[in-house]
Parts: structure tokens; C-alpha cells; sequence
């Protein structure tokens, strides 16, 4: 017999006997359950709407507890994936995590025990220049394959004073065990790179990067007080013996005008 939706008019082709009184029915397409119908049409009334229906509803409908059953199955069955989905997620970052960490140096995650802590040596600023203060500074090693293991020192330059500041330039030292200096850089704040760029650019895209006068002039051209202006320099494949770095401001102007 042929069954009709009565909340959205799909039929469908039902196998079963028409006299299955109190049978109810959902529909697939809407999930609307209703009673079977009583009235059954005609063989020439069923073969016409079979034609029209039947190409894209010809299946059997299935009783409401049997629907019931099978979207319970479907549940347990998506629950499974899940969970399977999430060991396999958790399996593979446990053995990733590890070569992620030969590449970048993490804290408490690196695995490169060779190479010792390196600390901030406090230097004091004169008096003109006190008023720039370095904060949320940060140092890491990175292994770039074809530059090798550079040492990044990056952080802000926040301006104290009252009045606006202009190009603040820094120098990062790096000093040896027995407090000699053995290596140094001198550049203005305005530049960072990402850490992907740090892992695969050239040393000359890197230095790019790090010294693009755009970067200088959006935001260490006028450093309104209060705000400030990032910085970062690279030391590139820095000597092991290094166990300190040095950081200060060594330059700094009022904006023009």
C-alpha cells in the first residue's frame, strides 16, 4: 500500500498489510510519527503514485521502535568512533611532541639538556633613557635548518615617561661564564618575526625581516606614554659556553614636531 506523511505530504511504498491497526509510523524525511492508515487505495491508484514516488521513496518504513532502536545503534556506534578518534589524536601528539621539542626550545619541554639555563644580567639604564622599560621579555633557541641553532631574545619596550618617546634602539649581549661579553647586537624596536619564520627563512630574509623600516615606522615612530613597541634580535649559532645575556636601552628621542 501507499502511505502518505501527513505533516509533509512524502509517500512512501509500505510492505506491510493495511489492517495492522494501531501501528505507528515515522517519517524519515520530516521524523514525524503517525498511525497507519486505515483506507487502502486502489491497484490503480497505488501504480500511478508508485510511478511518481517510488523513484525517489522506495524503500520499507519502519515501525517507531524499531526507529528508535537504530538511531540508539547509531549513537553507540558514533560514541565508539569518537573515542577512537581521540586515542589516535592523543597517540600521535605523544610521539610528536618530542621531535617538536629538538627543534624549538620550550621549558620543561626541551629536550636539549646540553645546553645550560641562560639568564638576564640586570644592567642599569642612565638616567635619560630609565623611563623606556623592557618587560614581558622572553629568550629560546630555535633550530633553523639552514642557519642552525640561533638564541631570540624578543619582548616590548613600554614608554614611562609623560610625554611621547621616538625610536628606541636596544643592545642584547651575550657574556661567558667569567662575565666577558662575546657577542652583541644594537637595533631599534618595531620588528618580530613568527616562529615559523624563525625555523625556515634564510639569514637574509631573516634580517629582512627584523630590520624593515615599516615595522620601525608603524610603531616606534611615536610611542605614546603608556604604550610600547615590540622588539627582538637573533643571535645566530651562539657559543656554548654562553650563560647570560644583556639587555638595555641605548637610544631613545621625542618624536618630531
Amino acid at each position: 500500500m501507499i502511505v502518505e506523511c501527513p505533516n509533509c505530504s512524502t509517500k512512501y511504498r509500505l510492505d506491510r498489510p493495511g489492517k495492522d491497526k494501531g501501528l505507528k509510523l515515522r517519517c524519515t524525511r520530516c521524523r514525524h510519527v503517525f498511525n497507519l492508515p486505515q483506507n487502502e487505495k486502489t491497484d490503480d491508484e497505488m501504480r500511478q503514485t508508485e510511478s511518481e514516488t517510488l523513484s525517489e521513496h522506495d524503500f520499507l518504513l519502519g515501525d517507531v521502535s524499531g526507529t528508535e532502536t537504530a538511531g540508539k545503534a547509531r549513537k553507540t556506534r558514533n560514541a565508539v568512533f569518537i573515542v577512537i578518534l581521540a586515542a589516535i589524536i592523543g597517540i600521535s601528539l605523544y610521539v610528536a611532541l618530542p621531535r617538536i621539542a629538538e627543534h624549538v626550545y620550550i621549558p620543561y619541554l626541551s629536550t636539549d639538556e646540553g645546553r645550560s639555563e641562560v639568564t638576564l644580567k640586570k644592567i642599569f639604564a642612565e638616567d635619560e633613557l630609565r623611563n623606556i622599560s623592557l618587560e614581558n621579555i622572553r629568550q629560546y633557541f630555535v633550530t633553523n635548518e639552514a642557519i642552525g641553532q640561533m638564541f631570540v631574545v624578543e619582548g616590548r619596550a613600554v614608554n614611562r615617561f609623560d610625554h611621547p618617546r621616538s625610536m628606541v634602539m636596544l643592545r642584547a649581549v651575550l657574556y661567558d661564564p667569567d662575565g666577558e661579553a662575546v657577542r652583541k647586537n644594537e637595533f631599534l624596536c618595531g620588528n618580530v618575526a613568527s616562529l615559523f619564520q624563525l625555523q625556515i627563512s634564510s639569514r637574509e630574509e631573516l634580517e629582512s625581516i627584523l630590520n624593515s623600516r615599516l615595522g620601525v615606522l608603524t610603531t616606534n615612530k611615536h610611542i605614546a606614554p603608556g604604550a610600547s613597541t615590540p622588539f627582538m634580535t637573533v643571535f645566530y649559532n651562539p657559543p656554548e659556553e654562553v650563560v647570560e645575556f644583556g639587555l638595555e636601552v641605548i637610544e631613545v628621542h621625542r618624536p618630531a614636531g
